[in-house]
C-alpha cells in the first residue's frame, strides 16, 4: 500500500533542481567529492516506490527522482515514507537527525536497511550524510546560528591559556606509559575533565578556555594512552587495545594522585560520563568529591549498536560519521567539524577498544545504591539527541543512586561540551554549583 503522504512525490523539478544547486554550492560537499570516485546512491521509501537519487562523477553531482529516471544506483538507503518525513522536518527530532541513528534505533524490522553494494556505502559514508542534511537545508534554511562559522568568543583569545604537559604512569595492561593532559584556570575547586570513546581531551578546550571556570576552577584534562597526544604504553600495539572498567579506574586514579589533585570534581561525557559512576563507588580511595557524568547510564548492551558498529571500511570517515550522528542538528557547523575532525585523527582500532568499555564492559546495575551522594554528589546531564544514552536511560541509572541529580538538556547531543558549548555552559554550571553546595553543607 502506497503513503499518502511522501517528501519524495511531493518533489516537483523545481525542488530537485534547488536542492541539487545547494548541494554544488557547497564547500563542504565539494571538499568531500574532491578526490572520489565514480558513485550512485538513492533515498527510497519501503512503503512506496518513490525515491530521490544521487550520482556523483568528476566533482559534479546530479539529483533525480525516482523511479521516474530509471537509473540503477550503487546503494540504497532504505525508510519508511513516515520516517523521511521526520528525516526531512526543519528540527528533526530523535534519532532522526542521522540515518545512522535510524540504522541503530530503528534497523531491518521497522524497515531501515540498506540494500546494494555495502563496501560503497561505507566507504562514500561522508558523502551520502552530508547529502541527506543538504536536502533538509535546501526544504528548510538552517538557522545562522547553526551554520555559524564561528567559535565562542573565549576560544578565539590569542591568550590561548591552556597549557600541556606530559607524565608517566604505570597500567598493569600497557606497561609505562607517556600520558599528555593540560591545565587551565587557578581556582580553588579542581576539576578533571575524561573524554568520550576514541577521541581526545581537545573536546574540552571550550570549557578550559571559559573565564568564569578559570576564576573558580583548577582544571585538568587527559588523553588515554594511545589517544590523541598521548604516546602509546610500552606493551600496548596497534589494533590490540582494549579498555576495561579496572583499567580506565587505574589511569584516573594515577593521575589523579600524580597531578596531586584534592576535593576533584570528575566530569566526563559518554564512556567518560560511565566511568564517571564507577568512580562515585571508589570515591573514597580516589579522593574525588563528586561527579558530573554526561550522557551516561548505568548499563548499554552491545547489540544497541552491532548493526552500525559491526561495519568495516576507512577509521578516519567511518568513525566521525557513525559517531556525530548523536549530535544536536541545530548545533553550530564549526562545532560539529571539530568533533568530526577529533574523531578521524585517532589511531587505527582505538574506538572499538573503547567501546569494549562503553557496552557492556562497564556494568553497574546492581551497584548505583552504593553511591554515597553525601560523600560524592551526583549530577547526570543528558543531551535530548542522544540516541545511544537516552535521557531516559541516565534518568532511570539516577532514580537508583540516593540523592543523585539528573537534567535533560535541550538542543543537546551527545558531546555537550564540545558541540555546542555556550549552550552546555549553563548545564554545567548548575552541576558545579550543586556539587560545591553539598559539599558546604557537609
Amino acid at each position: 500500500m502506497e503513503a499518502i503522504h511522501n517528501v519524495f512525490s511531493r518533489m516537483d523539478e523545481t525542488a530537485i533542481r534547488s536542492i541539487e544547486a545547494a548541494i554544488h554550492g557547497n564547500v563542504e560537499f565539494q571538499a568531500a567529492i574532491a578526490h572520489a570516485q565514480h558513485t550512485s546512491f538513492q533515498l527510497a521509501c519501503k512503503d512506496h516506490t518513490s525515491a530521490l537519487g544521487f550520482e556523483i562523477s568528476k566533482n559534479q553531482i546530479q539529483v533525480f527522482a525516482q523511479p521516474d529516471s530509471g537509473r540503477k544506483t550503487e546503494f540504497t538507503l532504505f525508510a519508511q515514507s513516515a520516517h523521511w518525513e521526520k528525516v526531512f522536518e526543519a528540527v528533526p527530532q530523535r534519532p532522526f537527525q542521522s540515518y545512522w541513528g535510524m540504522l541503530r534505533l530503528l534497523g531491518t524490522e521497522a524497515g531501515v536497511s540498506v540494500a546494494g553494494d555495502q563496501t560503497a556505502f561505507t566507504s562514500f559514508a561522508r558523502v551520502w550524510r552530508l547529502a541527506i542534511d543538504l536536502v533538509r537545508d535546501a526544504l528548510h534554511p538552517p538557522s545562522e546560528a547553526t551554520v555559524n562559522r564561528s567559535f565562542v568568543e573565549d576560544d578565539e583569545l590569542d591568550d590561548d591559556s591552556i597549557i600541556g604537559h606530559y607524565l608517566w604512569i604505570k597500567l598493569a595492561e600497557l606497561g609505562k606509559c607517556k600520558v599528555f593532559y593540560e591545565t587551565s584556570g587557578s581556582g580553588s575547586q579542581h576539576i578533571l575533565f575524561l573524554h568520550t570513546a576514541g577521541a581526545d581531551s581537545r573536546q574540552y578546550h571550550s570549557l578550559m578556555m571559559n573565564k568564569t571556570l578559570q576564576q573558580k576552577c583548577k582544571m585538568y584534562a587527559f588523553d588515554l594512552p594511545g589517544h590523541g597526544r598521548s604516546f602509546p604504553g610500552e606493551h600496548q600495539f596497534p589494533a590490540a587495545y582494549s579498555n576495561s572498567e579496572e583499567f580506565y579506574i587505574s589511569a584516573i586514579g594515577q593521575m589523579i594522585s600524580r597531578l596531586g589533585l584534592h576535593h576533584v570534581i570528575v566530569s566526563g561525557a559518554s564512556m567518560g560520563g560511565q566511568v564517571c559512576l564507577a568512580v562515585a563507588l571508589r570515591a573514597e580511595q580516589l579522593g574525588v568529591s563528586g561527579v558530573i557524568p554526561c550522557e551516561a547510564c548505568d548499563y548499554i548492551p552491545e547489540q544497541r549498536a552491532q548493526k552500525i558498529y559491526s561495519l568495516t571500511g576507512d577509521e578516519s570517515i567511518l568513525n566521525p560519521e557513525r559517531v556525530c550522528g548523536m549530535i544536536a542538528p541545530t548545533a553550530p557547523a564549526i562545532y560539529k567539524r571539530l568533533n568530526w575532525w577529533i574523531y578521524s585523527s585517532q589511531a587505527t582500532k582505538i574506538f572499538p577498544g573503547d567501546l569494549k568499555f562503553y557496552f557492556e564492559g562497564w556494568d553497574g546495575r546492581e551497584r548505583m545504591s552504593q553511591i554515597d551522594t553525601k560523600a560524592c554528589p551526583v549530577y547526570m546531564l543528558t543531551g535530548e539527541y542522544d540516541y545511544s544514552c537516552s535521557p531516559n536511560m541516565s534518568r532511570e541509572t539516577a532514580a537508583k543512586i540516593q540523592g543523585a541529580v539528573f537534567e535533560e538538556m535541550e538542543g543537546l547531543g551527545h558531546f555537550p561540551m564540545s558541540e555546542d558549548p555556550k549552550r552546555f555552559l549553563p548545564y554545567f554550571f548548575r552541576a558545579l554549583e550543586h556539587i560545591q553546595g553539598v559539599q558546604h553543607a557537609t
